[in-house]
């Protein structure tokens, strides 16, 4: 909801079915979206790949961006997962503001192992 919020007031246009790979642009309307999805993916994931995907980033964005992108990816996965093993689930204001977007990128399947 946050990533829907900010490319609409940066007028970037996110096209967040990007996720699910129903977008036309690799990048999903969001500068370097692909490097860090991969990235994202890996840390969540703890996939093999995680180095090279991490030095991908690092190619395109420096040294900077791509510690902020580690630090937001650490954040909302920590987060994820204390909500997912207390149980807690998204309060009625913030289902009702994201219930589209929860229906239009399946996430209910995405839950958290």
């Amino acid at each position: 909801m946050l990533l829907r919020e900010s490319s609409q007031q940066a007028g970037l246009g996110a096209d967040l079915q990007v996720v699910h790979g129903r977008s036309e642009d690799p990048d999903g309307g969001v500068p370097h979206g692909a490097a860090l999805r991969r990235f994202a993916e890996a840390v969540v994931r703890e996939a093999d790949d995680l180095p090279a995907c991490r030095d991908a980033l690092l190619r395109a964005v420096g040294p900077g961006p791509a510690a902020h992108a580690a630090g937001v990816i650490a954040s909302f996965d920590a987060i994820n997962r204390v909500a997912d093993s207390t149980g807690i689930d998204l309060d009625a204001e913030s289902q009702s503001r994201a219930g589209d977007l929860i229906e239009s990128l399946e996430l209910e399947a995405m839950r958290s192992a």
